[in-house]
């Protein structure tokens, strides 16, 4: 039973792991060199990671999309993202849409 335990703790700290040091650092970076305009393709109902003032990408926000602001060129440059600490509007620079939204 003790041993059952030490492994599951064991495996949640290296699933943290290769989350904190793999995906979401890697989230931004493949965003952007596969494609430089890809908040242009935030759309509503899109779930995003939320740029916060903590430098630890675990820290910061989960949110949903519930609406953009395009400029005068049609690209979107703002959203309104909900999160658990309610409704924000946020510049695009800001929000980290993930893979499975495409």
């Amino acid at each position: 039973m003790i041993k059952r335990k030490q492994y599951q703790t064991t495996l949640l700290k290296h699933f943290w792991n290769k989350w904190k040091t793999q995906y979401l650092l890697d989230l931004k970076t493949v965003h952007h060199f596969k494609s430089p305009n890809i908040h242009k393709d935030v759309k509503v109902d899109d779930v995003v990671l939320v740029e916060g003032f903590s430098k630890s990408k675990l820290l910061w926000d989960l949110g949903t999309i519930q609406e953009t602001f395009q400029g005068r060129d049609g690209h979107v440059r703002a959203c309104v993202v909900k999160t658990k600490k309610g409704l924000f509007r946020k510049p695009v620079q800001l929000i980290y849409p993930f893979e499975f939204n495409e």
